[in-house]
């Protein structure tokens, strides 16, 4: 697999020249390489068995140099040979081709300018027992360095190839069955083809080739690093979890290997090995037209780990600008696993050419960093071991503070600032579109900056008003003010918003009030701003000529409020009331907030309830005091009025008006309350049919008791109407005779 160049950065600045090695291994998806032979025809990829032999029966024994000759010996190489003129590859074969060659071109450490290519030399076909005895192979160009055996898919076992140099030796087995395999070596490896056991090995075998005007040379080494910075920022990030490309990162951080504080860290205070690489990095900085920061990273590392019994000591000294341990708290000791999760962020940091540090809040992705020393080989200041916990197992972790010297592009100054500090770069591109300076760059920023902004954020609401009234932009800057909350909306921002809402019209406004304060239940945050905001907000906005904005406000507030006030009319008397309690508040701020017409829409709404709006419509009259609607006060009492025309509950009349779900159970219950002489009933049902009895009877908060007789088979659910039911209702009169007196002035 081919480096990242961000870990060939750190290669370099450790100052490794090359890491190749003698062979290289790499694959690819078998799917979209076609293959024809001649006297066979098209050659379906994995190779089945028919079509091995057909291959057979057009091949040759193969043959082996040995000094001047060419010579057939089975004893030294029994396999069976297609030469390449009989060979046609194509469909996506070049495409994977060259992948591959990119590959083996790091992998055998070849010099970055040599331009390598394969010349197919052969389709060599292994059957039961064949094999290839160790050997070297003759470099049959000038322009040879290595051999390139491709194992195409197909069901065989054994004919491992096992390539040795210099006491070393590597076994590769055949690509799984959808994928083609790639092996390179250089022509002066030995290697053999073990004896295949079952089935058939199927291989094209290259020659490997450098260029005539290949020659290499002389790179100056910060070049190679600009060269890696710039192949870095135009890389697709890969995840450590994903498979799915990333956009290209928009920063390098590179780990520095000493610890400081923020007032020491600065160019001429540099330690050790940090200095070198600082220095080295700004002139690269400089030469791939990147700008720079010294930064401090705070690091987090989960490790699966299991306790040895050994222990450890160290302590961290927090004042300190570098290494500080020595001997304090015991710790346990941990054999430490995999790495689960690496968090990195910088909390800090100092761009150069800027006076003075800056607090900054940046995670940055593992993709982006670059460590020439691996955090884990340095001491954390703090460890804890935590053991299984249900779905996890027993995990490290570990804490470190590390500097690190930040690049980025200076085509994506803004948005690499922008993560690290929001507000900041949204006064600057505020102060950008008021100077009236490049007004497309400052909306290709804006674009840029749509996806930080955090969904339902508050706090951004100010300055990002000013900004969208000056990009004149309307659905850039619907996009930008889309990502925020409603509840930012103060009365010190209706000017600012009265400003955009001008600008754009009232169809933008309405769609962006739609995407602040979305339709459905119980919205706890819009429901607190609308109690404590929205009165006073009101005013101020149609003060500033935004009365459009109040009317949409309102309305969508209301919307969410009626699914709630629905909700607890379908409840019980107690739950329906602490429902009706939660709408109160921001009800009371919408009659304040809105004008007459809607005020009078809300009442309608309202009137169209059931009698169990009572519980909204009193405590909302007794708040809104000489301020309330009168249709709303007219509405109340009209039902009140209703409630009292039925006759006082006589003695003996113990009915109880209810409807269920309309099931059997539910028609021999609503029977049972029905009857004004029934008290009790005793009702054999079986566990299920019981459960749906008492919901049924729970939810709605019916005054009946109802528990298990266990005896027989099935059980007998005995309910009971409750005693007091008469004097319930008696009280439930005595309120509603108090609160008709009350709105009519009388109490």
């Amino acid at each position: 697999m081919v480096k990242p160049a961000r870990e060939k950065v750190a290669l370099l600045l450790r100052g490794v020249e090359s890491t190749g090695s003698f062979s290289a291994e790499t694959s690819a998806p078998v799917g979209g390489v076609t293959l024809s032979v001649d006297g066979v025809g098209p050659v379906k990829l994995p190779v089945g068995a028919a079509q091995e032999r057909m291959l057979v029966s057009v091949a040759r024994p193969a043959m082996f140099g040995l000094g001047e000759e060419t010579l057939t010996d089975t004893s030294v190489r029994d396999t069976w040979e297609l030469t390449a003129d009989q060979v046609s590859l194509g469909g996506e074969w070049d495409q994977l081709l060259e992948a591959a060659l990119v590959e083996v071109h790091e992998g055998l450490g070849l010099p970055r300018d040599a331009r390598l290519r394969a010349e197919l030399h052969a389709l060599l076909v292994y059957g039961p027992d064949q094999f290839f005895a160790p050997h070297q192979d003759s470099e049959k160009d000038d322009e040879m360095v290595a051999t390139l055996v491709v194992s195409l898919p197909s069901v065989h076992t054994g004919g491992e190839l096992v390539v040795s140099h210099r006491g070393e030796s590597r076994t590769y087995r055949h690509a799984d069955g959808d994928q083609i395999g790639f092996v390179a070596f250089y022509a002066d490896c030995v290697h053999e083809v073990r004896p295949v056991r079952s089935g058939r090995r199927v291989t094209l075998t290259s020659n490997l080739l450098v260029a005539r005007d290949s020659e290499a040379t002389p790179i100056d080494p910060d070049d190679e690093l600009a060269a890696l910075v710039d192949e870095h920022f135009a890389t697709p990030m890969t995840r450590r979890w994903s498979d799915e490309p990333s956009p290209a990162p928009n920063r390098l951080v590179v780990l520095l290997d000493h610890q400081y504080s923020e007032r020491g860290l600065a160019a001429c205070r540099l330690k050790g090995r940090d200095v070198e690489w600082v220095s080295r990095l700004r002139v690269v900085a400089d030469r791939a037209d990147c700008l720079s920061a010294l930064a401090l990273a705070d690091i987090r590392q989960t490790w699966n780990a299991y306790e040895d019994g050994r222990s450890w000591r160290y302590q961290y000294d927090d004042d300190e600008d570098d290494e500080g341990y020595d001997d304090g708290e015991s710790s346990t000791s941990y054999d430490v696993g995999e790495l689960i999760e690496d968090e990195i962020s910088l909390g800090w940091w100092k761009r150069a050419g800027v006076g003075s540090g800056e607090q900054i809040t940046l995670g940055v992705d593992e993709s982006e960093v670059c460590a020439v020393t691996p955090t884990a080989s340095l001491t954390p200041y703090e460890s804890e071991y935590e053991g299984y916990m249900g779905n996890y197992g027993n995990t490290l972790d570990r804490w470190y503070r590390r500097a690190a010297i930040v690049l980025w592009p200076k085509e994506r100054d803004f948005i690499a600032r922008a993560e690290a500090d929001q507000p900041t770069a949204i006064a600057e591109l505020d102060a950008r579109l008021n100077d009236g300076v490049d007004l497309e760059r400052a909306r290709a920023d804006a674009r840029a900056l749509v996806d930080l902004l955090g969904v339902g954020s508050t706090g951004l609401l100010a300055p990002l008003l000013s900004v969208a009234d000056g990009l004149d932009d309307a659905e850039l800057a619907y996009d930008l003010l889309a990502r925020l909350s409603g509840e930012g909306l103060t009365v010190d921002r209706a000017a600012a918003l009265a400003a955009v809402v001008t600008r754009y019209g009232d169809a933008w406004t309405r769609r962006l009030i739609e995407s602040w304060f979305p339709a459905g239940g119980y919205r706890h945050g819009h429901w607190e701003w609308a109690s404590g905001t929205l009165p006073d907000l009101g005013p101020a906005l149609r003060q500033v000529g935004a009365d459009s904005v109040v009317t949409h406000v309102c309305r969508r507030i209301w919307a969410t409020l009626s699914v709630s006030i629905g909700a607890a009319l379908t409840s019980g008397p107690r739950a329906r009331a602490a429902g009706m309690a939660s709408v109160v508040g921001p009800a009371e701020a919408l009659f304040v907030a809105a004008d007459t017409e809607l005020v009078e829409v809300f009442v309608a709404a309202l009137a169209a309830y059931g009698e169990g709006v009572l519980d909204l419509e009193i405590p909302l009259v007794r708040r809104l005091g000489a301020e309330a609607p009168s249709s709303l006060v007219e509405d109340a009492v009209l039902r009140l009025e209703v409630l009292l025309a039925v006759p006082p509950r006589s003695a003996d009349d113990w009915s109880i008006v209810w409807s269920g779900c309309g099931c059997d159970l539910c028609d021999t219950l609503q029977s049972f309350l029905a009857d004004r002489n029934a008290t009790e009933l005793d009702w054999p049902l079986r566990t299920d049919r019981r459960q749906h009895i008492h919901q049924r009877i729970d939810a709605a908060e019916l005054p009946v008791t109802h528990h298990t007789i266990r005896k027989g088979s099935p059980y007998t659910l005995r309910l009971a109407k409750q005693p007091d039911l008469h004097e319930r209702e008696a009280e439930q009169r005595r309120q509603v005779t108090a609160d008709l007196a009350w709105l009519r002035g009388e109490g």
